[in-house]
């Protein structure tokens, strides 16, 4: 008998060994250093991003605008703007490389390239506001549609990461246009109150954003203007767009906006269908929301927030989803100017709240959406109806 649980006992133990190596096999296959990563990407050229290419260096140019305030004027820049929101708004301009070439098909952990140095910041420099709109403006014009893309981040964003998020959201889509972040300090604290105090720092970081694009729009006046904004950085869209909309001057202009696209916002359901989305759409063309049934950090967002859903969080369960996606039907997509796309099918990130860095089906859809001028209709999606009604689109697996 004890010869017997001995080796039954060695047994067991092994086994647990075995599983134990198998389990950090698979982790490192898929999570594992993003060196490693990289050396195991596909060698993807990104050959469309031209008019922000410096030279021969491999670094492209971008533009920031932010609201932070300045904690010490002797630090290097990148580590010059603090967390407190201010009224006045700080111009500049950043170069970045990306080493070496991310191919979209592979497995990344986007924390690790933006807390170590895959993304390099190669330059850094403060512009005054006439300069800052100088320069802009040339590469506005030097590009085939006269166009500009405005990246907006979201909750705990601090500003040297916030600039490193954008570089590789500029990489990825590989988009030939000019890039710029507006940077806000949404980087409050992780506890309750600090997501609380982000809320209110995002709603009164409107009127910044406002200041901007009208900004923006005087002295460059881009034929395209394409909004992103990711998760709270919504609430900062639909705040300024308020501004917008109330300021007669500019709404009586008949400015529109190319494209809005949300993605995964933490905004208020309640907030964003009775006022919001009628805001933002007299203003632009296109608004396009990507949602998720799986998002986590939504959830916890309805939580925090006494149960108010957010906007983000799709209303149909992920086996719906699921199912509908086996349906290969498209339909006419109907007259609403708001266009829902599902990302469910799609989302394998870690809390499925940061679907608008790790999935390449998004960047795809993405970039269809605003090169291509592609209705929902002549994408890759599959359209459904909620037992209400309205319709939804679903970002079905495979590019």
């Amino acid at each position: 008998m004890f010869k017997f649980k001995s080796r039954t006992r060695y047994i067991i133990i092994i086994v647990l060994l075995l599983l134990a190596l198998v389990g950090t096999w698979f982790y490192q296959a898929l999570y594992g250093s993003t060196a490693e990563a990289l050396r195991r990407a596909e060698n993807f050229i990104f050959t469309r991003m031209t008019v922000s290419q410096l030279g021969d260096q491999g670094a492209m140019r971008y533009f920031f605008v932010t609201n932070r305030q300045k904690t010490n004027n002797d630090e290097a820049l990148e580590n010059r703007f603090g967390n407190e929101r201010g009224t006045e708004l700080n111009f500049g301009l950043f170069d970045t490389r990306v080493e070496p070439s991310v191919g979209l098909g592979m497995f990344i952990n986007p924390s690790e390239w933006f807390q170590n140095e895959e993304i390099v910041v190669k330059n850094m420099a403060a512009l005054q506001q006439e300069a800052f709109v100088t320069q802009l403006r040339d590469l506005v014009d030097a590009s085939p549609r006269r166009s500009l893309l405005i990246v907006i981040h979201g909750y705990r964003e601090r500003f040297p990461s916030a600039l490193r998020k954008t570089s590789f959201v500029g990489h990825i889509l590989d988009i030939n246009s000019p890039v710029m972040v507006f940077d806000w300090p949404g980087d409050q604290g992780s506890s309750l109150r600090g997501y609380r105090s982000a809320r209110n720092v995002a709603a009164e970081s409107g009127a910044e954003l406002a200041k901007t694009l009208e900004l923006i729009v005087r002295d460059i006046n881009p034929d395209r203007l394409w909004l992103i904004a990711n998760s709270m950085g919504g609430e900062v869209v639909a705040h300024a767009f308020s501004h917008l909309y109330q300021n007669p001057e500019f709404a009586d202009a008949g400015v529109e906006f190319e494209d809005v696209v949300l993605t995964a916002p933490d905004v208020s359901h309640e907030e964003f269908d009775n006022q919001f989305k009628r805001e933002i759409t007299s203003l632009t063309k296109n608004l396009t929301v990507y949602v998720s049934s799986n998002d986590r950090a939504l959830v916890m967002s309805r939580i925090v927030n006494r149960g108010d859903t957010r906007r983000g969080e799709s209303t149909l369960s992920p086996d719906m989803l699921e199912e509908a996606a086996r349906v290969a039907q498209l339909v006419d997509p109907d007259s609403d100017l708001v266009t829902l796309v599902d990302v469910t099918p799609v989302n394998r990130t870690r809390n499925f709240h940061n679907f608008s860095l790790e999935t390449p089906e998004f960047f795809d859809d993405l970039f269809l959406r605003l090169i291509n001028e592609q209705t929902p209709f002549a994408r890759p999606l599959y359209r459904l109806e909620t037992p209400e009604g309205a319709s939804y689109w679903v970002l079905t697996p495979g590019r």
